[in-house]
């Protein structure tokens, strides 16, 4: 009897002093935002890099190892998003994004071993996504918070790559197709009481891709891509800015 009480106690004690111990981080299920809300965002990037030169063999010189580039690239996608909080600090939203990159290559060498002319890529992407997504308040805040999104995404669009010659353009066509699940964790703050900016980035993604391409309107060919990523993917960081109401 002396040792059940003994180990009672003592089971007691343990269990009294991990509750106890706090570390600072205060109460993590504060209402962050409320239930019934409603959230729009919009996120987006531009970026274009042009080099030129007297004519398309003499252009500029990158780190040391590309030289005479002449052409230019332009980057540009935009995503749009709304979001209801069907319980407090969980939203259920969709998204929409369009993407489109352009490269027009007139002249390149790398290392004098390998030169790159007349050459050109258009690419444009649509795509769309239902996300799941809960926010963690840290010490009780109402202006700072940790969110872990789940998403799942499906796209499609087109990809041309061709050269210009005596007899117009040549090269190829592609139809594009993807299917995306991940988790997309990321931070967000409140700068006024209705406007917020967040950040955030691909974690683990897993992406089916498939391309139909067709090659000089007479060869048709396929490729397929399966990938599973558990690493942070600062190419795909997402920066954007959230009105709630």
């Amino acid at each position: 009897m002396k040792r059940i009480f003994l180990t009672t106690v003592l089971l007691l004690l343990a269990v009294s002093g991990i509750k106890a111990f706090d570390r600072g981080l205060g109460n993590p299920k504060s209402v962050f935002i409320p239930k019934g809300s409603v959230a729009v965002s919009l996120s987006g990037g531009y970026n274009n890099w042009k080099a030129n030169g007297e004519s398309n063999e003499q252009g500029v010189l990158l780190a040391g190892i590309v030289s005479e580039v002449n052409g230019n690239v332009s980057l540009m996608n935009v995503s749009a998003a709304v979001s209801w909080f069907c319980a407090d600090n969980l939203s259920l939203g969709a998204r929409f994004g369009y993407g489109n990159t352009g490269l027009d290559l007139n002249h390149m060498e790398m290392l004098s071993l390998l030169q790159l002319s007349n050459r050109h890529i258009a690419r444009e992407t649509y795509t769309a996504s239902v996300a799941l997504r809960q926010y963690l308040p840290l010490f009780n805040s109402r202006i700072f918070a940790l969110f872990f999104e789940g998403r799942l995404s499906g796209g499609f669009g087109y990809n041309k790559s061709f050269a210009v010659t005596e007899r117009g353009k040549e090269g190829s066509y592609s139809d594009l197709y993807n299917l995306a699940l991940g988790l997309y964790p990321g931070a967000t703050v409140f700068a006024t009481n209705s406007i917020a900016f967040e950040v955030s980035l691909p974690i683990l993604e897993g992406v089916l891709e498939w391309d139909n391409q067709i090659k000089g309107q007479a060869h048709e060919s396929s490729l397929t891509r399966k990938s599973i990523n558990y690493k942070p993917s600062l190419l795909g960081i997402n920066l954007g800015i959230v009105y709630h109401f």
